[in-house]
This record gives C-alpha cells, structure tokens and sequence, in this order.
C-alpha cells in the first residue's frame, strides 16, 4: 500500500468520513473544522515522529500538511 493511501486512510478514520483528504504535489490537504484539524495533526505527529507542519488554508475550513524531513 502506498504512502499517500495510508495517510488517507488514516485521517478518514480521525474524521470518521472519506473523501475528506486528498493529495496535491505531496502535501495534504484536509477539509475539517479547526478540532479535527488539530486531531489529524496530532495523530499524523505520532505516526511520523513530529515531522508534519499544518497551515489553514483560505476561510472554507480546509487544512494543509507537509511532511518534513
């Protein structure tokens, strides 16, 4: 299974939903409210060794991660 699916499978879990996340030139884009926005964040943080960097993205409530190295 590839990375990008793990990690959609993953978030629709969080957010008890699917096809709320998708991928866009390796970064993730998540639509959630602020809560579970910080909920994907922290549970991507624990899967990934704190490596990932969240930013709201315009007013609609969708959320940007990037893996960080």
């Amino acid at each position: 299974m590839g990375f990008e699916k793990i990690v959609l499978d993953k978030v629709a879990k969080v957010l008890h939903k699917d096809r709320q996340a998708y991928f866009v030139n390796g970064t993730l884009f998540v639509s959630a409210t602020l809560d579970q926005s910080f909920e994907v964040l922290s549970m991507l943080n624990a899967y990934y060794n704190g490596k990932v960097q969240t930013s709201r993205v315009g007013k609609n409530g969708e959320f940007a991660y990037d893996f960080v190295a």
